[in-house]
């Protein structure tokens, strides 16, 4: 389905950029205004979700963070958002030519696929609240201990190279580069998940929050 863009969120702009906190001075303020306005005009974004059977997708390989995220769960939905290719194009050509606004569109990007994100989770929660279903939080490959080879059957079910054009590379990593996979479960009981903390993310020795003293969910 094709979504809506709407602008980024300037603060989790800056939070992408390493600024959290700070009040962008009238250039930076330029500078920002200039990324939202040429990655609206190349992004193409779209989404989709899927439920499926807790069985129909393989996880015993899948860490056991998912596995406590998806405990008591009697279904799943799987979702996969992307920016579309003319996002990543924008981005390779502006590392080239635009240093300093690239960094900009990269970020603004990065802030913008969240919100793209809540709009296909909430059309999933809506369908969920219809069937008296609960649903937890997203959880994507790559956070705690959950392997990036899952985005393979991830994409896989969600037949995301037709409907999306959106692909898995052998390095296990999607392309276009601004695009996100997820997986909720579902409940006819309340359930909320558990996200996994830095102790055992994959990312946890590379990740720049924790070298700024953050985490992801700052």
């Amino acid at each position: 389905m094709e979504l809506a863009y709407h602008a980024a969120d300037r603060r989790t702009v800056l939070r992408y950029l390493g600024a959290a906190g700070w009040t962008p001075d009238e250039a930076t303020t330029g500078l920002l205004d200039e990324a939202e306005t040429l990655l609206q005009r190349a992004a193409t974004p779209r989404g989709v979700w899927r439920t499926l059977p807790p069985r129909a997708l393989d996880l015993r390989d899948a860490g056991t963070d998912l596995a406590r995220h998806l405990q008591g769960c009697s279904g799943l939905v799987l979702m996969a958002v992307t920016m579309g290719s003319g996002a990543d194009a924008l981005i390779r050509h502006l590392e080239l030519s635009d240093i300093a606004l690239g960094a900009a569109v990269d970020a603004t990007a990065s802030a913008a696929m969240d919100g793209l994100c809540d709009d296909v989770e909430a059309e999933a929660r809506r369908w969920a609240r219809s069937q008296g279903l609960w649903l937890t939080g997203r959880y994507s490959p790559g956070y705690g201990d959950c392997p990036l080879t899952l985005q393979h059957d991830l994409c896989l079910a969600l037949d995301t190279v037709r409907g999306l054009g959106l692909a898995v590379t052998p390095q296990h990593l999607l392309t276009p580069r601004k695009s996100v996979t997820a997986i909720l479960g579902t409940a006819d009981h309340p359930v909320t998940g558990a996200r996994a903390g830095c102790g055992h993310c994959l990312l946890r020795e590379t990740c720049a929050y924790r070298k700024r003293g953050m985490t992801c969910d700052d």
